[in-house]
């Protein structure tokens, strides 16, 4: 087995589940919570050859509370639980921390208690209660973490507002995660978000969802509305320079697909564990390592060497502060 770096990977906080168990039953998108302690990540971690892992939470994101005190306190509790897990564990876990977003000054203040308590990066969800990044109210978020060199996961959330009476009997995240990954993306390059906050580092999940199919498209949008400039629709460039993780299913289709878009260097591992099972991870990790169509130079990046890189300049960039 090849060494890995884990850049999508799920914790539980004991606050975060009771909220999926107050607001959605214990299936937040449709799924049953998981059973989890950091034994389940150490687990994954050892039988997959995992060195380091990036932990973070999951969808459905806090902010269907819909209550900036009560999101804050679920965020701080959440971010409390994994700074505890990172300092029991500094050479195998770190995480990322989540924002009780669309909340601003209760966000610009987790971001700075965060970083006081060496939070690896943060984790941003698609759409917060409805408020898409890319939203300019959320722009004051953004700047506080370009403050300084900061890497941001992005994840997926169920669209808002959902529409019940089409493929409703399909969970979330095997279509609508795509579709809000995307719809976020396009929102984000729409708004200059990769290019005003060029300190972040932001990584895109699951292979990119739907970006790679719609980038060439995406420029034809000035033909309908001409008021857009080319660097709006430039969602070429904008995938040539982010980070990918490679959670779920990528191969045989998606993944090469993404690689016409971007160069090896940008892909990251990711097992999207607990939510997918330990011996789904199993098999989709022994996939990718199996796999013809991946180089055995490609592998060794994406497996390891991409994320020890781009932790090592993280940790230099804060270092100098």
């Amino acid at each position: 087995m090849y060494r890995k770096i884990d850049f999508h990977a799920h914790y539980l906080s004991p606050g975060y589940k009771k909220f999926l168990k107050d607001y959605f039953d214990d299936h937040g998108d449709g799924v049953k919570t998981p059973e989890y302690t950091i034994d389940t990540t150490l687990a994954t971690m050892a039988a997959n050859d995992i060195t380091y892992s990036l932990i973070s939470l999951s969808s459905p994101h806090i902010a269907n509370v819909q209550d900036a005190g009560l999101a804050s306190e679920l965020a701080t509790e959440s971010n409390d639980y994994a700074a505890k897990q990172q300092a029991t564990y500094p050479e195998q876990i770190g995480y990322a921390a989540t924002l009780p977003l669309p909340y601003v000054d209760a966000s610009i203040a987790e971001i700075k208690r965060a970083r006081q308590n060496n939070a690896t990066g943060f984790t941003l969800p698609t759409n917060a209660a409805g408020t898409y990044l890319g939203d300019p109210r959320l722009d004051p978020i953004m700047a506080e973490l370009n403050q300084q060199p900061t890497l941001v996961m992005l994840h997926p959330n169920e669209p808002q507002p959902m529409i019940p009476n089409v493929t409703a009997e399909l969970p979330a995240p095997i279509m609508e995660f795509f579709f809000d990954t995307t719809r976020a993306v396009a929102n984000m390059v729409l708004q200059g978000i990769f290019t005003r906050y060029s300190n972040i580092k932001f990584i895109i999940p699951h292979a990119g969802a739907l970006l790679p199919v719609i980038a060439d498209r995406m420029s034809l949008a000035q033909k309908l509305n001409p008021q857009l400039t080319d660097d709006q629709v430039d969602l070429i460039s904008t995938l040539a320079t982010q980070y990918f993780d490679v959670a779920g299913l990528v191969l045989p289709h998606q993944l090469p697909i993404l690689q016409q878009m971007t160069d090896p260097t940008h892909l990251l591992y990711a097992s999207d564990s607990p939510y997918t099972p330990a011996p789904q991870v199993k098999q989709l990790t022994q996939a990718l390592e199996n796999s013809g169509l991946l180089s055995a130079a490609t592998k060794q990046m994406l497996f390891y060497k991409n994320g020890q890189q781009l932790l090592t300049e993280l940790n230099q960039n804060k270092a100098q502060l």
